[in-house]
């Protein structure tokens, strides 16, 4: 006996990012319909596990819920899927007090798009229907009419590239379920945040189980990280063209950076007055307005990137190469 899949609640749906917890807030309302939901993202962005929390947050939820992927069969092979042959019941039929949900719908085939418009205008008991789609509906043979049925309640999940500041606490969630206890140097996270996730969430979680897998002692080291992520920094920063810089500039990065990296690794803010205040103990005193000025040039550089709110100024990878560069220059 095959056992049901364990399914995803909306406490299993991660971030903290408003766009994020808009689209979760307006799931949440949709799990109380009874209409359709059409859920559109791009590949990774969790589709299919928001569509298992409106099916669990429903009336329905004790009853089945029936993934089908319209894009990974054949015509013959999904109209037996959905509705069934030779006396057995399809998927339409096993979740006829449940919730059907179709992703890639708009690649479902125009005899299969009738017969399921037929079932839903003739069939009394018949499932809820949940909609996925990484794309708008640009196909021309699709039914307008079928079309009109589905896209009723529409949901746009995030990209990954639209809420960065979620980054840390998925890598986080996603080590721990990785079933290690792990620690993580705090200046991976900015490295992982300059990484392009086309993958978005799916990505991303292929890197931390990457991380998990070939790390040793306990603790995540920017090293750990998976070739091309690291490839790509590494190709930003050979590309930079190095700045002739004066004795006293050079002091006053090395300051700002190390400052910078002392606080990120203490999990402390580390904004310009503080900084500043930093600065007031050492041979570099700097102002909050010098400070700021110093940081301009850092960041254009990607040497660190700023962030609004507690998180502050943090050092990119390209930022600890530049480091160790102006610590063997001061030598």
């Amino acid at each position: 006996m095959i056992a049901a899949p364990i399914l995803n609640t909306f406490q299993h749906l991660i971030g903290e990012h408003q766009t994020f917890l808009e689209a979760k807030r307006i799931a949440k309302q949709f799990s109380l319909s009874e209409l359709p939901v059409l859920i559109t993202g791009k590949i990774g962005t969790g589709k299919d596990h928001f569509a298992q929390a409106i099916h669990l947050g429903s009336s329905r939820s004790s009853e089945p819920f029936i993934s089908v992927n319209c894009s990974t069969h054949s015509e013959e092979s999904l109209m037996q899927e959905l509705f069934g042959s030779n006396g057995n019941s399809g998927a339409f039929q096993k979740t006829a007090r449940g919730t059907l949900f179709l992703d890639e719908v708009w690649h479902m085939p125009a005899s299969v798009q009738a017969q399921l418009l037929k079932a839903l205008d003739s069939v009394m008991e018949k499932p809820r229907i949940i909609c996925a789609s990484t794309d708008e509906c640009t196909d021309h043979t699709f039914r307008q009419d079928l079309f009109y049925r589905l896209n009723i309640l529409t949901l746009t999940l995030p990209e990954l590239s639209e809420r960065k500041s979620d980054i840390p606490l998925l890598t986080q969630f996603f080590l721990t379920n990785s079933g290690q206890q792990l620690l993580i140097e705090p200046t991976v996270f900015p490295m992982l945040e300059q990484h392009t996730f086309e993958g978005n969430v799916r990505e991303l979680k292929n890197a931390a189980d990457y991380m998990a897998a070939v790390s040793s002692g306990g603790t995540i080291h920017p090293y750990d990280l998976p070739p091309y992520i690291r490839g790509a920094i590494d190709g930003k920063t050979s590309k930079k063209k190095a700045k002739l810089l004066t004795l006293m500039e050079k002091a006053e990065f090395l300051f700002i950076l190390e400052t910078i990296k002392a606080l990120n690794e203490k999990g402390e803010p580390a904004s310009r007055r503080i900084i500043s205040e930093h600065s007031k103990n050492t041979q570099t005193s700097l102002t909050p307005q010098q400070v700021r000025s110093r940081l301009d040039y850092l960041e254009k550089k990607d040497y660190v990137t700023k962030s609004r709110g507690r998180a502050g100024t943090k050092i990119t990878l390209e930022g600890l190469d530049f480091l160790e560069t102006l610590k063997n220059q001061m030598i």
